[in-house]
């Protein structure tokens, strides 16, 4: 699967190394390997040319951060949050309403768009970098801890360094950007958040904030959660091929070193200090001079992914029979190889996919009785149960469109689709006009509904727009507002639905010729105009349906 094709390894750390130097024995074209820093990537690739000299494989280097907009990915993270401009860039980014244009906006759409991989390996440390560096707690207790606070300020770093919008954002960008250039599989390298053990967790990540574990941590934790429920929901969007693969123990060292090593991302002089003092009860605790001896602090030390350094005694701990102990970056990069060509045996969602309850036999037949009961109730009553909004201003809305054309259609779909547009519209009129019961439902329900010539009826509530919203009316606002939550029954909507219903007629024909037998799927409640059997139909024809997996 891998032969000739672009493989964009995003996060091409020490792990995301060791995928591309394995993925190179599968012979692609090109290796994408992108990184936080320019001197990262082209580290990165240098390495990766060595091994891969004399294969006539490009290895071609990228850089940037992948969870903000392009115009912003070249920023470090002080630089995104020092101004307000950029602050204010980042905010309309994770928080305006959803569109094509802001989805294109991201910096992993464009970098989807500019490298067009078939295959993706993400090896970000994705949860680390939005709860852990930005962990729910420390930010919100530093500003309310100063006095004098600049609120305006402090608002906006909380609203840009909030876990969900950003993991959110993400997984949007990725869904269109797989949709739109075709990417044929997203393997995604993620992580337990405690290297495989629970909440007795001893390490940290050199944070010591508070008695048990640190929030950081509980930050990358919840991160790595959300992440993976994002992705599960999108593995079971029909087209898409996502893929988790979780070490669940310590993975990411390399070089065995002496010398100066980092600590909280900076190297540390070497200092000293025999001079005691007196620990007197209210006063405050000061730092002292100290002698510098050295320029640096040095020892043995082994490179340890996002932690930099472990000294002997570290590593030893850490890696004992009972604690994390270890698996190394070779074995996660065969896992990813292995999944890249369908495998399923470390995909966590496949695992998801094992233990969740699905649709069963015994919810089928319930599910008829429930519906029996209600149709009876609703001839009883005489009243029509059509939508509470519960599921939605949108779907309401469909429910009511149907709703009306299969009235003037005497619930047959044949009807519908052979009476002119005009005489149906006439007849909705009419009947909006006449029965007070349907227009009231939908006023009630705070739909507005929508009539040719610009006229249309709006309660004392609705939903779409926002009532807070003061957008003006334009044609294409009114366009938009009808197409979200309001009923609909100008002629271009009437002739969208005789378009599905075509469709729908179509394949029920279809299914009635089928010289096998059909597992009963309420074929004949489709074809006797039920509108809710219509509206399901119809979501699944245009792609709204369950995505069946095999595992």
């Amino acid at each position: 699967m891998i032969a000739n094709k672009t493989i964009l390894i995003l996060g091409a750390g020490q792990i995301g190394e060791a995928c591309a130097i394995r993925v190179l024995k599968e012979k692609p074209d090109k290796i994408i390997l992108h990184t936080l820093t320019r001197q990262e990537a082209n580290l990165v690739c240098l390495n990766v040319k060595k091994i891969a000299k004399g294969t006539g494989i490009k290895i071609i280097p990228s850089w940037g951060n992948a969870l903000v907009t392009k115009n912003l990915m070249h920023l470090t993270k002080d630089e995104l949050h020092s101004t307000k401009k950029n602050r204010h860039l980042l905010m309309n980014y994770y928080y305006s309403f959803l569109n094509d244009t802001l989805v294109q906006s991201s910096s992993l759409y464009y970098l989807i768009k500019k490298w067009k991989p078939n295959i993706i390996i993400d090896g970000i440390n994705t949860a680390t970098v939005v709860g852990y560096q930005d962990d729910p707690y420390s930010l919100p207790r530093n500003i309310l801890s100063q006095k004098g606070q600049n609120w305006e300020n402090a608002t906006e770093d909380l609203l840009v360094s909030n876990i969900i919008p950003s993991l959110i954002r993400f997984t949007q960008s990725l869904k269109a950007a797989i949709n739109d250039f075709n990417v044929e599989c997203y393997i995604k390298i993620s992580t337990t958040g405690l290297g495989g053990m629970g909440n007795n967790l001893f390490y940290t990540h050199g944070d010591v904030n508070e008695p048990g574990m640190s929030s950081g941590i509980l930050g990358k934790v919840s991160a790595a959660g959300i992440m993976h429920q994002l992705f599960w929901s999108l593995s079971h969007t029909p087209g898409f091929n996502i893929k988790v693969v979780v070490p669940a123990a310590l993975v990411g060292w390399q070089g065995i070193h002496f010398g100066k090593f980092r600590s909280h991302g900076k190297n540390l002089p070497k200092i000293d200090l025999d001079k005691r003092i007196k620990l007197k009860t209210g006063a405050v605790l000061s730092p002292q001079k100290t002698k510098k001896i050295d320029e640096y602090f040095q020892i043995p030390y082994v490179d340890s992914g996002e932690n930099s350094a472990y000294s002997l005694g570290e590593m030893t701990a850490i890696t004992a029979l009972g604690q994390m102990e270890s698996v190394t970056r070779e074995e996660v990069a065969e896992a990813c190889v292995e999944s890249v060509d369908g495998s399923t045996r470390h995909d966590l969602l496949t695992a998801m996919d094992l233990v969740a309850l699905g649709p069963s036999y015994v919810g089928a037949v319930q599910r008829r009785v429930i519906l029996e009961r209600l149709s009876q109730l609703e001839e009883s009553e005489g009243t029509g149960s059509i939508a509470t909004n519960n599921l939605g201003p949108t779907v309401s809305k469909h429910l009511f469109e149907l709703y009306l054309l299969m009235r003037a259609s005497e619930f047959s779909i044949k009807n519908c689709i052979e009476t002119p547009t005009k005489t149906l519209k006439k007849k909705i009129e009419d009947l909006l006009s006449k029965e007070v019961g349907v227009r009231s439902q939908i006023i009630s329900l705070g739909l507005p509904i929508i009539f040719e010539n610009d006229e249309a009826i709006v309660g004392s509530y609705y939903y779409v727009p926002n009532l807070k919203s003061k957008e003006k009316i334009s044609k294409s606002s009114v366009d938009l507002w009808a197409s979200s939550g309001w009923v609909d029954i100008r002629d271009v909507q009437i002739n969208y639905w005789k378009s599905m219903l075509r469709r729908v007629y179509k394949e029920v024909e279809n299914i009635e010729k089928s010289e096998f037998a059909i597992l009963d799927r309420n074929w004949q409640g489709i074809k006797s105009g039920n509108i809710g059997e219509l509206l399901g139909f119809i979501y699944s024809m245009l792609g709204g349906n369950r995505k069946v997996k095999f595992v």
